[in-house]
């Protein structure tokens, strides 16, 4: 079976991770906080200067909110802290540029 999913540049990271989010189960605005995470920076994410980004655009009182979305991201295996002490982004999350097709297969 093909599915074509029409998309653009700006939107592509965005349509990807909504494909992507049966398997990963975020929330709408988890997925947003990602967003935003990824957009402030691809590689390292959640650090402080980005959570207060984040909290800024989500319109969110007080950082400390944000953080209960990294607990989020954390305990669903999207971010995943590194031996440096930084989380990093798990390789999923991480579109290709240009993605021909992606083959899911169910083991039953």
């Amino acid at each position: 079976m093909v599915l074509n999913i029409a998309t653009s540049p700006r939107l592509h990271k965005r349509h990807y991770l909504e494909l992507m989010n049966g398997i990963l189960k975020l929330t709408p605005r988890e997925l947003d906080c990602l967003l935003l995470f990824m957009a402030f920076d691809p590689e390292v994410a959640c650090s402080t200067e980005a959570r207060i980004s984040v909290s800024r655009e989500m319109n969110f009182r007080s950082v400390a909110v944000i953080n209960n979305y990294v607990k989020s991201l954390k305990d669903k295996g999207v971010i995943i802290l590194g031996d440096d002490g930084l989380y990093r982004y798990n390789s999923i999350i991480h579109a290709p540029p240009i993605v021909d097709d992606i083959i899911f297969r169910f083991v039953i």
